[in-house]
Order: structure tokens, then C-alpha cells, then sequence
């Protein structure tokens, strides 16, 4: 799979993808699960494309469809804007991650 060198800002490079997954969001109390394409992901994170509504800030689950099922519990980072070229976009970044940047202090 290609990767792309990391630009300014970015802590890591990203691979390209076009696995298939779920998101299990939380709504009104229940658990319900999208399913999703991971677009490309990085050590902290993941970009998805999907038909499903989230906000930044919120906890979601990622599952990748792969024997066994590997589950990623992330944050969502961005959310594509209507009528963009990353409409039906999220961003993610890995619960890891964020823990990391805390104990590290570059949060």
C-alpha cells in the first residue's frame, strides 16, 4: 500500500486503504453499528468514509473487518462538510494516541 511522507504537523505518515469496517456509535442510549471504508489511517488515527452521523468530540468504536475483528476505540477529530470533497468524511484519532499526547505533554 502507498504511503505519503508526513507533512508539517502531522505526527505520522499515513497508509492509503480501502478496508472495510463498522463504527458503533451510541444513540439515545443504544449502541447501533455503520458500516464504513477506512480511506487510509496512521499510527494515531484514521480517515473513514461512511453514511453515518457523528461530531467532533464524540467516543466511537472502530471494528476492521478482519479474522479476528480488530477493535479501535477513537475520538472523532473532524467531520467532512457538506458539499466538500471530504463530505461523508471522518477523522479519528485512537484513544492511544490521545493518552500518549498526555503523558508526553504535547497535548
Amino acid at each position: 500500500m502507498p504511503s505519503f511522507p508526513v507533512p508539517q504537523g502531522r505526527r505520522s505518515t499515513r497508509v492509503m486503504s480501502k478496508r472495510s469496517a463498522s463504527v458503533v456509535v451510541n444513540l439515545y442510549g443504544s449502541q447501533k453499528r455503520f458500516p464504513c471504508l477506512v480511506l487510509d489511517f496512521s499510527r494515531e488515527g484514521f480517515r473513514l468514509r461512511g453514511s453515518f452521523h457523528i461530531r467532533r468530540g464524540q467516543v466511537v468504536e472502530l471494528i476492521l473487518d478482519e479474522y479476528p475483528p480488530i477493535c479501535e476505540r477513537c475520538s472523532v477529530v473532524w467531520v467532512g462538510k457538506a458539499n466538500s470533497k471530504h463530505e461523508g468524511e471522518v477523522g479519528l484519532e485512537t484513544v492511544e494516541a490521545i493518552r500518549q499526547s498526555i503523558n508526553t505533554g504535547s497535548l
